[in-house]
């Protein structure tokens, strides 16, 4: 380790760096995949195992990116050669997980433009009262209208620079703490308006009992795979956009306590979105349905049926574009930090190179429904926002958990010792020193995200039950 680590700015309040974090974490993952993949696999038993999961795979996790980024005060860039410099080859790692992070925002701010269109769109009304089929063609032309896309993606990109550049506490902790408490509070309100419409108890059984059905037809083994993947998707870890703010933390608590707290907050969110949705899907008998058509397509049908629906649409779009934004005020704070430690530039002007960057990088995925639609790298319903996704999903966050475990266990790496008392720093709860707890990370935590980076293969281009 650099015998200087130079002193970092940190958040002025612990619940800014929780509310921030989780917010990173919070995404759209949690809003349109969590509710219809716990349904569909089996309510109730789902979320047990997603909290099993959560527990033994997600926590641990996250607190190995959090120490890493809280030991040595740097982004993912540069983080594994201040805490071991002599060793350059876990450099790859850190170039890795950068062009991830610029691949994540590729399509990720694609998506999140979407969603600022439609939030518009919902407070102008201009897509409240259509018809069904009228539904379904405005998001066919979105898809069709390259224009659209990529002004909605760079002024999401847009917002994002400007609360970046301010920096840590002037922007992103001013911003993302109001707005995740705001978020919040949308939430229970649309939570009280959805279980209490006639029918509700319907949706609510479907989504919190156990059902052997679903599980019976999907497959226990598809179940689990599920599971597993949820806790990637929900909680963005293995590729470094955590990392960043466990280098801005405070040593005023253990690393543990403040990531079970983080994790709790993000599965909570994930949680309400499904008590917003399917308490009222079975009031109005619309079929829940899972990612872009739940959002642009049942949901508007719903809203266009209840009353005052131009109120809970806007409602709907202005909780989701927040959930999006956070997530991509993150990523950005990821990016711009790792491009002013690798050039050595200030924030600045890496705000502005990043800013121009991203932007063109998300120009491919908006072409990817229309001008660029022959692209199918998976065959017929894909294009380069899959191809981009595969990339992330499949290969950089799995792989990269990998490579951060085996750094904080391995001799060739940081140590489990260094790891151990960093990640025990400060109040609250304590890893355990028996050799028993190392082995389970260098093991079976390992062996555990290889399993799902192979059936990830599997299931892409095989399939799974």
């Amino acid at each position: 380790m650099s015998s200087n680590i130079r002193k970092r700015t940190s958040f002025a309040t612990r619940l800014g760096f929780i509310l921030v974090t989780a917010g990173c974490a919070v995404g759209l993952g949690n809003v349109w995949r969590f509710p219809y993949i716990t349904g569909q696999s089996g309510g109730a038993f789902f979320v047990i195992l997603y909290l099993l999961f959560l527990i033994c795979l997600g926590i641990p996790m996250m607190s190995v990116e959090l120490a890493i980024g809280r030991a040595s005060r740097k982004s993912i860039a540069q983080a594994f050669t201040e805490l071991r410099e002599d060793k350059k080859g876990w450099n790859c790692v850190s170039y890795a997980s950068m062009a991830g992070l610029y691949l994540l925002m590729s399509y990720y701010s694609v998506i999140s433009g979407w969603l600022l269109y439609y939030c518009y769109q919902t407070f102008t009304g201009d897509i409240i009262g259509i018809s069904e089929t009228q539904i379904g063609e405005n998001f066919s032309n979105l898809m069709a209208d390259p224009t659209t896309q990529i002004t909605s993606a760079v002024s999401v990109l847009f917002l994002a620079s400007l609360v970046c550049v301010r920096g840590l506490r002037n922007g992103i902790e001013r911003m993302v703490k109001p707005s995740m408490l705001g978020m919040l509070v949308i939430m229970v309100i649309m939570i009280f308006h959805s279980c209490s419409l006639e029918g509700a108890s319907e949706g609510l059984s479907f989504y919190l009992y156990p059902n052997w059905d679903a599980v019976e037809k999907i497959g226990f083994g598809k179940v689990l795979y599920n599971a597993l993947t949820q806790v990637f998707f929900s909680l963005s870890i293995g590729i470094g956009s955590i990392m960043i703010f466990g280098s801005y933390m405070s040593k005023e608590h253990s690393i543990i306590k403040e990531g079970f707290i983080i994790c709790v907050l993000d599965t909570v969110v994930a949680f309400m979105a499904g008590l917003i949705i399917f308490p009222s899907c079975f009031s109005y008998n619309i079929s829940p349905s899972a990612g872009p058509t739940l959002v642009f397509e049942t949901m508007l049908q719903l809203f266009n049926k209840m009353p005052h629906g131009h109120l809970w649409g806007s409602l709907f779009f202005l909780f989701l574009t927040i959930a999006a934004l956070t997530t991509v005020i993150a990523v950005v704070e990821a990016i711009i930090k790792g491009y002013s430690e690798l050039f050595s530039v200030n924030r600045f002007k890496s705000t502005i190179i990043n800013f121009f960057a991203i932007s063109a990088l998300a120009v491919p995925v908006a072409l990817g429904s229309n001008k660029l639609s022959f692209i199918q790298p998976f065959g017929e319903g894909s294009s380069v926002l899959s191809l981009f996704d595969f990339i992330v999903s499949n290969n950089l966050l799995p792989l990269g958990a990998i490579m951060m475990v085996l750094f904080c266990v391995s001799k060739i790496g940081w140590g489990w010792n260094n790891y151990l008392n960093e990640i025990n720093t400060g109040s609250g709860i304590k890893l355990p020193a028996g050799k028993w707890v190392m082995y389970y990370y260098k093991y079976f935590i390992v062996l555990v995200v290889v399993a799902v980076l192979v059936i990830g293969y599997y299931d892409v281009f095989i399939g799974i039950r």
